[in-house]
């Protein structure tokens, strides 16, 4: 890894060079190790070090921006993005970059040495492990360990850096007719259980052959914590985004204070919770905060970036998302949920369907949150309290917010961890319970 010290005098290099009025320069520099596995058998092991960094120069509301992969050439990018905003109109929304204004939490443990060392070797014996699970069923997964440098500094003097580490695994397991699939992420590899992980993706798999067909409609659905979690992820993008918000894209807009989902539902982002995904600034280098986005189904709150937040005259609350363009969205997401287990959702219910993730999930209506997609990797009926039968996977068609409004019960909150396998490794991620909801509306099946 490159080390603070090295990454500060490469960012001081670039706001020495510059000439605009003001320039940032963001930095992700990583390692990382990925193994993989198809048809019960580890087929690729790859492992990648890489920078990408970014600088953005302003002048007169010009922005530009230029990107390379190689530290020597700096001074080059900064001329390119010098040159490229002197033809950019001006961005009249650009309130400049923010200056070093609160403390950044370095307490937080964000960078797990035993992950760092995680050896191929060892990734390999925990996918022999999946493999060896399914037995006579073929299994399918990939095994992510790497290590993360993020910095960003401005020319207003703030300088934010950190070190994070992450360990994703994904485990598909597919029989002749029906498949299984699980999924585990944290900072530290060595907490995943991938005992757990691989009998729950064999135990899915062996339950989910020779699927029924049902009849399409409205059911009561169990959703386990995968299907949970993409919900959260939807209401991130398209209801949370104080972008969206204030120009009127958001089904939140105008509503703050309002109730639009159910009683018993609360939903809050906190960067520095180490039982998630914990990591201490935004993009803009802006410290993480607790907030609370819904408390007992009333909208408190949207999430804002140094743009969004100087149109209306308040503080960021640490959202950045580095762009412009998709705007502030939080990414550290809890939900409210209870002491009992799915099992338990499961046995409360007469009649219905336990999901265990969605799958080509996509936004209808942005203003009522409407969503369609599939089910996939384990569809189960549900009668008088036991799963019976499996079923075909169904497409629904179901709004976030009159799902949300349907809550019947919660089991207790589980980490969903998110990173990206083929860029850089930032770990993200909802801690979210399974969920038994009324009335969810499918709409079709799919029979092959």
């Amino acid at each position: 890894m490159f080390g603070e010290i090295k990454l500060k005098a490469l960012t001081d290099r670039a706001l020495k060079h510059s000439t605009a009025e003001t320039t940032q320069v963001s930095i992700l520099g990583w390692e990382a190790g990925l193994t993989r596995f198809a048809n019960s058998y580890i087929h690729q092991n790859v492992a990648e070090e890489n920078i990408n960094i970014t600088v953005k120069c302003v002048t007169n509301r010009q922005i530009g921006e230029a990107g390379t992969n190689n530290p020597n050439n700096i001074e080059a990018i900064v001329e390119q993005a010098q040159s490229i905003s002197r033809i950019s109109p001006p961005n009249t929304d650009f309130y400049g970059f923010p200056a070093t204004t609160k403390q950044i939490e370095s307490s937080i443990e964000t960078f797990i040495p035993a992950t760092y060392e995680f050896s191929p070797l060892k990734r390999a014996e925990i996918c022999h492990l999946i493999i060896r699970c399914a037995e006579n069923l073929q299994s399918f997964g990939s095994f992510l360990t790497a290590a993360l440098e993020t910095v960003i500094a401005n020319s207003n003097g703030l300088f934010a850096y950190n070190r994070s580490t992450s360990a994703i695994i994904n485990a598909t397991i597919i029989g002749k007719k029906g498949s299984g699939r699980a999924e585990m992420g944290a900072r530290n590899a060595n907490r995943i259980n991938y005992n757990k992980l691989a009998e729950s993706a064999v135990k899915k798999a062996k339950l989910a052959q020779n699927p029924i067909k049902i009849k399409v409609g409205n059911y009561d659905v169990v959703l386990e914590e995968l299907a949970v979690a993409e919900l959260l992820m939807f209401l991130s993008y398209f209801g949370f985004n104080g972008l969206r918000y204030q120009e009127g894209r958001s089904p939140f807009s105008g509503n703050l204070g309002q109730k639009m989902l159910g009683e018993n539902i609360t939903i809050w982002d906190d960067g520095l919770d180490t039982s998630g995904c914990p990591f201490p600034f935004d993009f803009e280098g802006i410290p993480k905060q607790k907030l609370v986005l819904v408390e007992n189904g009333v909208v408190k709150s949207v999430v804002y970036d140094y743009t969004t937040a100087k149109k209306e005259n308040r503080e960021s609350t640490g959202h950045s998302s580095g762009s412009s363009l998709s705007g502030p969205i939080p990414l550290h997401l809890f939900m409210k949920g209870s002491h009992t287990s799915v099992e338990d959702l499961i046995s409360s219910t007469k009649k219905g369907i336990l999901v265990t993730r969605f799958w080509y999930t996509n936004i209808i209506d942005p203003m009522s949150l409407t969503i369609t997609g599939m089910t996939r990797d384990g569809t189960f009926l549900i009668e008088d309290g036991k799963i019976t039968k499996p079923v075909m996977n169904l497409r629904f068609t179901q709004s976030i917010l009159e799902a949300l409004s349907k809550v019947k019960a919660f089991s207790t909150p589980i980490l969903v961890a998110s990173g990206e396998t083929y860029g850089a490794p930032f770990l993200f991620g909802s801690k979210v319970p399974a969920l038994k909801i009324e009335d969810w509306n499918f709409t079709g099946i799919s029979e092959h």
